[in-house]
């Protein structure tokens, strides 16, 4: 397990996204013990605690050696301890990968949340200086005209780092612990079948908070919230899209894969899948993509 640890935080320093794609199968599987018929529910519990407890001696050491700023260190630790034990937990404990999942991003939310609260300054900083290193980079590539002509696309960059930075921060976890809960599915007898995830109805209740902060001019946070909460539609959006594309993978699988490709380069279609998620708990929009509705 300390190997595992030593990895996962190594690979941590360049990508927790690809951290993430270890640590969640392997955190899982810590709790749950596969034969040929079916996974089952055992109680290692402690071995979550233990796992927690080498990544967190990991995460101390490399903030004691220099090797990390407490802040930052604090981040891997959220996103590559806490999460994937939680996510681990509520699995074991419900049995069921939406409601997991869902519960796996609450320890990243409420970091992001009192990070911004009582790091903000900070935070504004360090996206600031970045930005000053990066137009001090390139001014010695393009003429003073050319720079004339990005600097307004490179002061939009800028605001959305520093006020945007949760939502972006939340992408690689929300993906991460998404498809490292896939890797493990694939893996064992819990399955979790892409064409039927379909999230709570509670989720939408952040959908109304992030209009109610709108309303209420805190802008900033609810863009922020809209983002996070659009974010889980358009997964489940994809799953809708998915059922329709599933019959023709089935004849062609790569004019399948272009199909749930190209909406990735389509802003407008990655917002027309979001709504096609959101509908999806209210309008029966998966039975019309099998013959005569027979399937869901």
């Amino acid at each position: 397990m300390i190997l595992y640890c030593v990895l996962i935080a190594v690979v941590a320093l360049f990508s927790r996204f690809f951290a993430l794609l270890i640590a969640v199968p392997f955190v899982t599987k810590l709790v749950f013990a596969t034969d040929e018929q079916e996974v089952k529910s055992t109680s290692k519990s402690p071995a979550l605690l233990q796992y927690l407890g080498i990544f967190t001696t990991i995460c101390a050491l490399l903030v004691v050696v220099k090797l990390l700023p407490l802040l930052q260190a604090l981040e891997i630790w959220i996103s590559l301890g806490a999460c994937p034990v939680v996510f681990a937990f509520a699995l074991q404990r419900y049995r069921k990968y939406e409601t997991a999942f869902l519960t796996a991003l609450v320890p990243g939310l409420l970091f992001i949340g009192l990070k911004n609260l009582f790091f903000f300054p900070y935070i504004k900083l360090l996206a600031e200086e970045n930005n000053q290193q990066f137009m001090s980079s390139i001014e010695n590539v393009f003429s003073p005209e050319m720079m004339e002509s990005m600097y307004p696309t490179l002061e939009t960059v800028k605001n959305i780092m520093i006020y945007g930075n949760a939502s972006l921060w939340m992408v690689g976890i929300v993906i991460g612990i998404f498809v490292g809960a896939f890797i493990f599915s694939k893996r064992s007898s819990l399955k979790w079948h892409f064409n039927k995830i379909k999230f709570h109805y509670y989720v939408q209740l952040g959908i109304t908070l992030g209009l109610i902060l709108f309303i209420i001019k805190f802008r900033v946070i609810s863009y922020n919230v809209l983002f996070i909460v659009g974010l889980l539609y358009l997964i489940q959006g994809y799953s809708v899209l998915y059922c329709y594309v599933e019959s023709m993978m089935k004849r062609s699988k790569f004019l399948g894969i272009v199909m749930l490709i190209i909406p990735i380069f389509s802003y407008i279609l990655l917002l027309v899948i979001t709504i096609a998620g959101l509908l999806d708990n209210w309008l029966p929009l998966r039975k019309f993509a099998y013959h005569r509705g027979d399937k869901e």
